[in-house]
């Protein structure tokens, strides 16, 4: 949650703190680089600038944060998404460029429970 001050400051539940550091984003069975700019504990702002904007759910890879995620956008502008984190495990210190990035987002995904089709 983000709660706006009437001096404009931003006061978040969880703070961002600065990344600047390369992610892969995963819509399986495609995976591209991207630039992760800021993460807090629930969420994180990435750069699109220049590549594909991601679907409104993906998996990205943080292999410096040693972190995947199962992200939600929560908004877009023209060269940057803010997402959500609906779920999130360590992991190992190298990705393995794109082709382990996808390797690492669908063993993750196969953890997640099923949705309910219902």
């Amino acid at each position: 949650m983000v709660m706006v001050e009437t001096s404009g400051a931003e006061r978040r539940a969880h703070p961002r703190m600065p990344a600047a550091r390369k992610i892969y984003i995963v819509d399986d069975p495609r995976s591209w680089k991207a630039s992760l700019l800021d993460v807090a504990e629930k969420g994180g702002r990435i750069s699109i600038a220049g590549i594909a904007s991601p679907p409104d759910t993906f998996v990205f890879v943080d292999a410096g944060g040693r972190r995947v995620h199962l992200a939600n956008v929560v908004w877009r502008s023209g060269t940057e998404v803010g997402v959500q984190f609906a779920a999130t495990q360590r992991i190992g210190p190298r990705a393995g460029g794109a082709a382990g990035a996808l390797e690492i987002a669908r063993r993750f995904l196969a953890t997640l429970p099923a949705e309910d089709d219902a």
